[in-house]
């Protein structure tokens, strides 16, 4: 399924989602700004968690988990129970943070997601969920005013980030136009259309700067091994999985 291969001169930030670096040619090209879409329940968060958590693991690289939606405790609770096992560990010997910031102050939020990226002199950062934003923002402009500046911070901070970002189930795979989606690096779909009496699950790579990518539809697993990402010759002509 591999997608092409980097060169010896062109390193890559692995995710560790199983499959899904063989589609954009290894991994995330380094400081670029991934933006994961989906439905409630495709499987963002764990995407996002699988990121960070075995960057940590596996590349010995600091990663920090800003949730502006869930506690940290109720967020470390829940990783362990689908497969997280060493969070507690990482977190303790300082190779991951998982914070929680208020989205009352635009500038605020800024400064702080900044202040946690020099203290933990962190290499990669996710930001779940930029869809939180709106909630609390007085003026659309404002929302992306803030997503920009945020990008712009982590640019020259040379971290590589996952934003998270919801839709509703009736737009997936209608891919729209929203600024967010201009302002980082690579676009990502997660979703899962209901076929028959069950739910199937897939990914697409919209976009990606610096590396050629799939533009095929893949289907997608979650275990208790995270998100795992299948050929797409394992969709029949039903889109289900074999």
């Amino acid at each position: 399924m591999a997608f092409g291969a980097p060169a010896a001169d062109d390193p890559r930030v692995k995710t560790y989602v199983k499959g899904f670096d063989d589609l954009i040619g290894g991994g995330i090209p380094p400081g670029n700004i991934i933006l994961v879409q989906g439905a409630a329940g495709t499987g963002k968060s764990m995407f996002a968690t699988q990121f960070i958590y075995s960057g940590a693991l596996e590349e010995n690289e600091t990663g920090v988990y800003v949730t502006l939606e869930e506690f940290p405790d109720k967020f470390i609770a829940n990783a362990k129970k689908v497969g997280f096992t060493e969070i507690d560990r990482l977190i303790s010997e300082r190779k991951m943070a998982v914070v929680k910031n208020e989205v009352f102050d635009m500038d605020k939020l800024i400064s702080s997601i900044e202040e946690v990226i020099d203290e933990y002199k962190a290499k990669r950062l996710v930001l779940d969920s930029i869809s939180a934003l709106s909630a609390f923002a007085e003026k659309p402009w404002l929302v992306r005013k803030t997503i920009f500046d945020i990008a712009n911070m982590l640019k020259r901070e040379n971290v590589t980030a996952i934003f998270t970002g919801g839709v509703s189930a009736a737009s997936e795979g209608h891919f729209g136009s929203a600024i967010e989606e201009y302002v980082v690096d690579g676009v990502v779909i997660l979703f899962h259309p209901v076929v028959g009496i069950k739910f199937t699950r897939a990914i697409g790579v919209v976009k990606m700067r610096g590396t050629a990518h799939s533009e095929s539809l893949h289907p997608v697993v979650i275990t208790d091994l995270g998100v795992n990402v299948l050929h797409s010759s394992m969709f029949n002509e039903n889109f289900k999985i074999n």
